[in-house]
């Protein structure tokens, strides 16, 4: 996905990321976080992705135990909570749906800051949405770098030394200087080069391929297919009152294939390129 054209990229995460927060039937649930988390892997690699699956696991299961802990809705009484409200298998359900939308949702948004650079934001915002495309891209590469700048602060003011809450205190009021300082930095290089001015012309290096293309009209059908499916119930999922939905017939099916198709295609792409490496 990180080959193909600004458009592709915002059109993709904008469906995959809306369809994993609106589609809370199990096995789209399941698709998306599944499909989420080997990308994740293929992306950041096996060490850099179990440490943020560990983080989105820990808010999963907040979310997971919160839930029916303040929602006492549903039929299936289970048990009475000291407070005196009922716990019910219902909130249980929708707890575990929520947490997978969540975590499914977090990682799409993780792999989309990845592959949504700098550039490729300037790129998409520039022309209509300066100001936004500006924003958007400075928040996007302040992260890396607050991270990289935090360290060697770190490094040259602990210098073997014990660090203590006041310390950090110091480095983390230093890194916000930098920051506000940096940022100002930039706004002034830019408005120096005539950023957002009418009639500017800008260098590109993005073009929008035949491969882009085939794979526009693949998201398009399969988005198109998948959004009719769910208007049609296939999709159609409840938790309150009674926990029921959309069975596995036919057309449903169907529809959770495309759905894996869509959020598996990039997936898919890393193999394909795999394997005629391999080849080659």
């Amino acid at each position: 996905m990180e080959q193909y054209h600004p458009i592709i990229n915002i059109i993709y995460f904008g469906l995959v990321i809306g369809c994993s927060m609106v589609f809370l039937h199990p096995v789209c649930l399941l698709i998306s976080i599944v499909c989420a988390a080997v990308y994740t892997v293929i992306l950041f690699g096996r060490e850099k992705a179990v440490k943020g699956f560990a983080g989105v696991a820990i808010l999963m299961f907040l979310t997971a135990l919160i839930n029916p802990t303040f929602s006492h809705q549903g039929v299936t009484e289970l048990m009475e909570l000291p407070g005196g409200n009922m716990l019910t298998l219902e909130s249980i359900f929708f707890g575990i749906g929520a947490a997978f939308m969540l975590g499914s949702t977090l990682l799409w948004f993780r792999i989309a800051g990845e592959i949504l650079t700098e550039d490729k934001i300037v790129y998409l915002f520039g022309s209509i949405f300066p100001i936004l495309g500006l924003l958007l891209s400075m928040i996007l590469g302040f992260i890396p770098k607050i991270r990289r700048k935090y360290s060697e602060i770190t490094m040259c003011r602990n210098n073997g030394k014990k660090t203590s809450f006041r310390h950090h205190a110091d480095n983390i009021s230093i890194l916000i200087t930098w920051m506000l300082e940096d940022s100002v930095e930039m706004g002034k290089s830019m408005k120096g080069r005539g950023y957002g001015l009418p009639g500017r012309t800008r260098y590109t290096v993005f073009r929008f391929t035949k491969r882009d293309r085939r794979m526009l009209l693949f998201m398009v059908l399969a988005g198109v297919y998948v959004i009719i499916g769910s208007i049609n119930g296939a999709l159609e999922w409840c938790y309150y009152p009674v926990t029921m939905g959309a069975g596995l017939g036919l057309y449903s099916l169907s529809v959770y294939a495309m759905y894996v198709m869509l959020c598996a295609c990039p997936v898919f792409e890393e193999f394909v390129t795999i394997h005629s490496r391999y080849k080659l």
